[in-house]
């Protein structure tokens, strides 16, 4: 069925071509039959590798339109006719400058109209990612509440229980899902903030012990029986930063090593401060299964998720990466991923810059 119609749309192209230089060649025959100047005989010709070029797709066919004008006009319009001998050398001159126009003029109309397609693409995936952006912030919002509630009862059960309860076990459970979702949705929130702009950054100085901290203990919430090692400078670290939107990048960072990775799996954040001037090293790396070769390039894509976990494993659908990327990257820093090269495990580093002025007060997007 596609050769079929492949074909089709060859012949369809190949029948628009000739009808325009078959037209500009009977306009041209009725011009020098009415004695009109030659000149207006090219630009007829000229026009019809215009419109060649405009109603059909690619430049194959506006520029073989070119060629053939030339050939025609010299056939038809120079002496001797029907020929392509030249008596005039002049006429040679004539040819070349013709040739070169028509197919100047068959690619910039070409070119001009892929533009013009490539804008009316732009603007509708524009118009999707806005649609897209208002129904997830619709959803999110929508969900919040419940969450909440659900979170809020969930914990007055394992209060109200005790551990060799069946019932402790289930309302642990019911809220660790929950927190589960309300993190996605946070996420989402945050995301469609991102894409429209509203979400702004201030840099304040912060102690980056503070933020980290603030991280790992609302990750230690999710998963108390999970390992994280700190190793960072005994010096006061003071980034300036926006610390509540930092302090969701480590979060992200940590429940993503904490979704691949085994509970007894160590996950290390390691700060270095090397150069102050040069800004701050720091690495979360854990010991988990790894990223895929075939993940690597696209691990901080929005809504990328790992094709090889398993289907029943909560892996998100992915926003947390992104989102540390794009706040990374608004204060000016940069963030990388790979595999440990020193046994099993991913490892992803960031550099934040000390600079107060750059990025400051800026609007993430």
């Amino acid at each position: 069925m596609k050769t079929g119609k492949n074909k089709e749309s060859a012949g369809s192209r190949i029948l628009i071509t000739a009808g325009f230089l078959l037209l500009a060649s009977a306009v041209g025959i009725c011009f020098r039959e009415l004695h009109f100047q030659e000149s207006n005989i090219v630009i007829v010709y000229m026009l019809s590798v215009l419109l060649t070029s405009r109603f059909t797709e690619g430049y194959v066919f506006g520029l073989t339109a070119s060629v053939i004008a030339t050939f025609l006009f010299n056939w038809l319009f120079t002496k001797p006719y029907y020929s392509f001998a030249v008596y005039n050398p002049g006429y040679l001159i004539t040819f070349v400058i013709m040739t070169i126009t028509a197919i100047c003029t068959s690619a910039l109309t070409t070119r001009v109209k892929e533009d013009a397609v490539r804008a009316q693409e732009k603007e509708a995936e524009i118009e999707q990612e806005r649609y897209r952006g208002n129904l997830l912030r619709a959803i999110s919002h929508d969900l919040r509440t419940p969450l909440s509630g659900i979170m809020g009862t969930s914990e007055m059960l394992i209060g109200m229980t005790s551990e060799d309860d069946p019932r402790h076990e289930m309302a642990v459970g019911i809220h660790k899902d929950a927190d589960w979702l309300h993190s996605l949705v946070e996420n989402i929130l945050s995301l469609t903030r991102l894409q429209d702009g509203r979400l702004k950054i201030k840099k304040e100085p912060e102690a980056l012990e503070e933020v980290i901290g603030g991280a790992i203990a609302l990750i230690l919430k999710r998963a108390p029986e999970q390992k994280i090692q700190v190793e960072m400078p005994e010096e006061v670290l003071m980034i300036p930063m926006d610390a509540r939107l930092m302090e969701q990048v480590f979060v992200n960072l940590l429940d993503n090593a904490v979704k691949h990775s085994e509970p007894s799996d160590q996950i290390t954040i390691t700060v270095e401060a090397p150069e102050r001037e040069s800004g701050i090293r720091i690495e979360v790396a854990d010991r988990g299964e790894g990223i895929s070769d075939a993940d690597l390039p696209n691990i901080f894509e929005t809504f990328y998720t790992s094709s090889t976990r398993d289907a029943d494993s909560k892996q998100g659908i992915g926003l947390g990466l992104a989102i540390c990327d794009t706040i990374i990257k608004a204060h000016g820093g940069s963030i990388r991923a790979e595999n440990r090269a020193d046994g099993k495990g991913a490892v992803f580093t960031l550099k934040i810059p000390v600079n107060k002025e750059e990025g400051s007060n800026g609007a993430l997007s």
